[in-house]
């Protein structure tokens, strides 16, 4: 006798939908956190904020029954501009909402947030980058050796920037290729050198500092091997301006669509603190030879 199967009763068996899963790995982000943050100053809006750049000064010496002289200096500005906009955009129809249980709604609003903050991310690194003024140049692609890093710091040290003070913030970022090319040198992973109060790179595969400097692998830095390509990056909070405008996640319900329409936007800007070939501003780039 013929049987009832999956097949001639596919009409009575349900359909259902789990919830969404992101098919893709989220990065973590930092970066905005690590420079400074400007934002505030755009509360009451704005398209470009200007900075007064404070020279410093110099202490003269007096002598007796003399007057002093008084010095004006023509001190210079930064501009900050907020021309970085950025959008991700879904109409979701009814019938989607309707024949599925899962929450597709907050699942894209999450994802299109993601977007967003990967733009300024990458916007952020791209502005560290341009740096050229305090450049290492590796003897070898993607993998910077204890000299070439103690250089870059060096190259701080010279400007009057001290890594080592609690009050400055200084930062290593490296792409995936270097960081795990530092993470080889024992100096900074091996208990015996780093002592047993930290924990041992060999054994979590984590690169937590260099030299007490907090350090980051990030796949905005280069890892190709190009000439110049900038591999990994040694700055401090100062050395970049970042102020956003807005970052919203906007819905409408559209009747001539039959769906919900939703935007996400960003709107920021980033700066150097200084022109890029000044070697007053604070960051020392790694490049590939």
């Amino acid at each position: 006798m013929p049987n009832v199967t999956a097949t001639t009763a596919a009409n009575f068996i349900p359909e259902l939908w789990r919830d969404a899963i992101l098919d893709y790995a989220e990065r973590t982000f930092r970066l905005k956190n690590q420079v400074t943050d400007l934002s505030s100053e755009l509360a009451h809006g704005g398209d470009i904020l200007h900075i007064p750049r404070v020279d410093e000064e110099t202490a003269s010496s007096k002598s007796a029954g003399s007057a002093v002289t008084y010095g004006a200096n023509t001190d210079a500005k930064i501009d900050l501009a907020i021309d970085q906009h950025f959008y991700s955009a879904k109409l979701i129809e009814d019938v989607v909402r309707v024949q599925e249980s899962a929450n597709l709604f907050n699942m894209y609003a999450r994802s299109m947030g993601y977007a967003l903050g990967k733009k300024v991310e990458n916007y952020i690194a791209t502005i560290i980058q341009s740096a050229t003024a305090n450049d290492v140049t590796l003897t070898t692609d993607n993998a910077p050796i204890a000299s070439e890093l103690r250089t870059g710091i060096r190259k701080l040290m010279d400007i009057g920037v001290d890594p080592t003070s609690p009050s400055i913030d200084v930062y290593l970022y490296a792409s995936p290729a270097a960081y795990l090319n530092i993470l080889g040198l024992d100096q900074f992973v091996s208990w015996e050198k780093i002592g047993a109060a930290k924990p041992s790179g060999n054994v979590t595969g984590i690169l937590g500092e260099v030299y007490g400097i907090p350090t980051y692998q990030s796949i905005d830095w280069g890892s190709t091997g190009s000439t110049g390509e900038e591999t990994a990056s040694l700055f401090t909070s100062d050395a970049v301006l970042y102020a956003s405008e807005l970052l919203r996640v906007q819905s409408d319900y559209s009747i001539d669509d039959l769906g919900t329409k939703v935007v996400a936007d960003v709107l920021f800007g980033a700066v150097l603190t200084q022109t890029a070939a000044d070697a007053a501003g604070q960051i020392a780039n790694f490049n590939n030879p």
